[in-house]
């Protein structure tokens, strides 16, 4: 950081000096020791000057690959710099009260903390892995630097979606003060502390959720709930497998949604097996992790779920693979037409657990990925809830790929979640959140955090006690990670004072099964860093004219849905598909939610 940079100095320099100062200081009587103090602020300003002008020197050799051309004294000014080389400086702080104090130190620091694409990196840094998938790459109304013509304005060069470049352009009559006011907020300031401290209306729903349908390339997507998602390569290639539809139909499908691509369509994998297909099903889990020794490796693995709330739970294990000579790299078979396979692992049981157990039939469970390996949570059959919580890991042995089930908490030790099926289970950091859920018709609106690398090497539940209002009770909804927030939308359960949402219409539907009928509206927000919920967002509708309409007046469900899937997309959106309506109606709409 520019201001620990700044402060640090040699041990034995500041001994020098602060003893030079205090024999300065001791002279004489209170004048001289004024005098003493003066000299002794004015060598600590030329001191910072000098550490100024060294850090300098540094960045300006590193740049110029090694050459220092700076003159035979050794001095330059900051304000010498190209603008894009200071920009690239203070772009590297990482937080908003770095680059405040960067912006005191100077008035090239200063111009350069108003440029957009720090505050846009800097809004990056807030959101991690996602930033690169759902942030634009330019905002309308970004304000580019006027003096690129001097070659100081680095950002001027940065071209929108259509290639050409954009430029802010000041009217000729426009006076300082309004010039200077515009320079005060470049737009992603605006939205970093929109993000930071978000305000009612920060969310929108797109003009596109009343008119699109997801149509893959053969044939239409069929309506469907409780299907499941996962994002494989940079993230922006999104798989989609299996669900239940009207007249109990179950789905084996899978799906691509290249976020890539200029329109947003499902594109239907034709996938070969090496045994027997994965039956149809829903609430399983699809997963995307590595093969341990295998480097740059990437599979898919799909474990468990059901056809039906009385029958055919399931505790298989599938793994997809791209075919070919290392054949494990699903992400570039999927984007680039090349064959897929699904694959039988040998399972095994790690000696340390129980009686040589795996996981046993489920369904409404919960899975992430962490350095390729995979940790479930929870789940139910017919017979019993859970609150185990597992981790499986993949190697070749043998030219075979062999899965290892390893128990890491049982559930039965406090504290621990109650069980569970339905949650939502999240990866921020090396932490496992887990909201929500049910048992039977409990309904769970509680957060229960897992550290998975603990310093003492000790796995521990921890019941997570955040400030604000928490969302409703619920089970089968979506959530989604960016940075160290998690947002969370749909499901249904049961109401609590104040909140406002629908209640299901089909009383004698699935809507309405197990008594579970309020759905809530709203995007709810928890931040872990602050733990603190935030205020629920309400997105308003947007009509193609860029208008706001009231969602009363819309019909489509919008958030009122359960069992759907929510992304990170493009263009600073969220997209969800899928997912049964609190009408009674399997959805298999397109809907974006605008965050940015």
């Amino acid at each position: 950081m520019f201001s620990a940079f700044v402060r640090r100095r040699s041990k034995r320099a500041r001994a020098r000096e602060d003893a030079r100062d205090g024999r300065e200081g001791a002279r004489g009587d209170g004048e001289g020791r004024a005098r003493g103090r003066a000299g002794a602020r004015g060598r600590a300003s030329e001191r910072t000057e000098r550490r100024g002008r060294a850090w300098t020197m540094e960045r300006r050799r590193a740049v110029s690959g090694g050459e220092d051309d700076s003159g035979a004294d050794g001095r330059v000014g900051m304000h010498e710099l190209p603008r894009d080389v200071v920009v690239e400086i203070v772009a590297r702080l990482e937080n908003e009260r770095d680059l405040a104090a960067c912006a005191r130190s100077c008035a090239a620091f200063r111009s350069a903390a108003r440029s957009e694409s720090v505050w846009r990196k800097l809004l990056a840094n807030k959101l991690g892995a996602e930033a690169s998938v759902v942030l634009p790459k330019r905002l309308i109304g970004e304000i580019v630097d006027d003096d690129d013509s001097s070659g100081r304005g680095g950002d001027a060069s940065a071209k929108g979606y259509d290639g050409k470049t954009s430029r802010r352009s000041v009217s000729s009559s426009s006076s300082s003060s309004t010039t200077t006011a515009v320079r005060a907020s470049p737009a992603w300031m605006q939205k970093y502390k929109s993000w930071h401290r978000p305000e009612s209306g920060a969310l929108r729903w797109s003009a596109s959720t009343t008119e699109s349908s997801l149509e893959p390339a053969e044939t239409k997507y069929a309506a469907r709930y409780l299907h499941r998602c996962t994002a494989v390569g940079d993230r922006s290639k999104i798989l989609f497998f299996g669900g239940q539809g009207g007249g109990s139909d179950f789905y084996n499908d899978l799906h691509l949604l290249d976020l890539d691509e200029p329109e947003l369509r499902l594109k239907q994998l034709h996938v070969g097996s090496s045994n027997e297909p994965p039956f149809p099903r829903c609430s399983g889990t699809l997963t995307a992790m590595a093969v341990n020794g295998v480097e740059n490796s990437e599979v898919v693995a799909l474990f468990g779920g059901s056809q039906g709330f009385f029958e055919g739970f399931s505790n298989s294990l599938r793994i997809l693979c791209a075919e070919g000579e290392d054949g494990l790299r699903v992400s570039d078979a999927a984007a680039n037409g090349g064959s897929l396979i699904w694959r039988e692992p040998l399972v095994r049981a790690n000696p340390t657990n129980p009686e040589n157990a795996v996981p046993a039939a489920r369904w409404g469970h919960s899975a992430v990925s962490l350095d390729g390996k995979l940790i479930l949570f929870g789940g139910s059959n017919t017979t019993h809830c859970f609150n185990d919580t597992w981790l499986l890991e993949l190697v070749v042995e043998d030219g075979r790929l062999v899965a290892t089930w390893t128990l890491l908490l049982d559930g039965v030790r406090s504290p621990a979640p109650p069980p569970r099926a339905g949650q939502t289970a999240c990866l921020v950091g090396s932490s496992l959140y887990i909201f929500g859920g049910c048992h039977i018709s409990e309904v769970f609106n509680d957060v229960w955090k897992l550290d998975v690398r603990p310093a003492d090497g000790r796995l521990r539940w921890e019941r997570f006690i955040a400030a604000g209002v928490p969302p409703a009770p619920r089970v089968g909804h979506a959530a989604v990670v960016l940075g160290d927030r998690i947002i969370l939308c749909g499901g249904r359960g049961s109401a609590r004072e104040g909140t406002i949402g629908k209640y299901a219409t089909d009383n004698e539907g699935l809507a309405s099964m197990q008594g579970l009928t309020f759905f809530q509206s709203g995007f709810a927000m928890l931040d872990t860093t602050a733990r603190k919920w935030l205020p629920i967002q309400h997105p308003a509708m947007e009509n193609s004219n860029g208008n706001m309409l009231s969602c009363e007046r819309i019909t489509h469900v919008r958030e009122h849905r359960t069992g759907h899937v929510m992304m990170p997309a493009r263009n600073g959106c969220l997209l969800l598909i899928g997912g049964l309506g609190y009408d009674g109606v399997f959805q298999n709409d397109l809907s974006l939610v605008s965050l940015f």
